[in-house]
């Protein structure tokens, strides 16, 4: 199956000029919460992500086993934003994402809290993933807030950030059919 779906929306937190953007989005995937789960702390498959969504440099920790652990994936990637935010944050920008994941309930489900950081820069994403299943699959989906800390141009910031963290989720998906197929 394909991306399910996408919601973006922006939140106000009482200060006047700086926002926050919540995030969710959803893909289905056709194999169990474990096998998803399997796919989501081996090492190659997080790197061939990291190919895959044209990071020039990563890193990938994993110290995780059935029971749960947690995954950090640091990438840089191209700064693909507009010139006037590329002189903020340079041609590059580095990507530190944690996953600390539970274990698994009953039927299977499982969840992770997730923190996202650009390094050096005011920008920071929390939520969570989360493993449910449906019938013989498992919707995996991604919920969080979406912030970045500059008066007059974070809520900018942040759109150009959700269509890049949702790109990458949508290529991840891709190669995790392939890959559990």
């Amino acid at each position: 199956m394909r991306h399910l779906s996408l919601s973006l929306r922006h939140s106000h937190d009482g200060v006047d000029t700086v926002g926050g953007m919540k995030f969710l989005e959803q893909h289905q995937y056709d194999a169990a919460p474990v096998d998803v789960w399997a796919m989501l702390r081996d090492r190659s498959f997080r790197e061939d992500v990291c190919r895959a969504t044209g990071a020039r440099e990563w890193a990938v920790g994993i110290d995780a086993d059935v029971e749960g652990g947690t995954v950090t994936v640091t990438r840089v990637i191209s700064a693909n934003v507009s010139e006037a935010i590329k002189k903020l944050v340079g041609e590059t920008v580095t990507i530190v994402q944690t996953e600390q994941w539970g274990a698994a309930v009953e039927d299977g489900a499982r969840s992770a809290d997730m923190h996202l950081d650009v390094e050096g820069q005011p920008a920071t994403m929390t939520g969570t993933h989360s493993l449910v299943p449906q019938g013989a699959g498992t919707l995996f989906e991604v919920a969080g807030d979406l912030k970045v800390s500059i008066p007059l141009l974070g809520g900018r910031i942040e759109k150009e950030i959700a269509k890049a963290v949702s790109a990458g989720l949508r290529e991840e998906h891709t190669l995790g059919e392939t890959y559990l197929s």
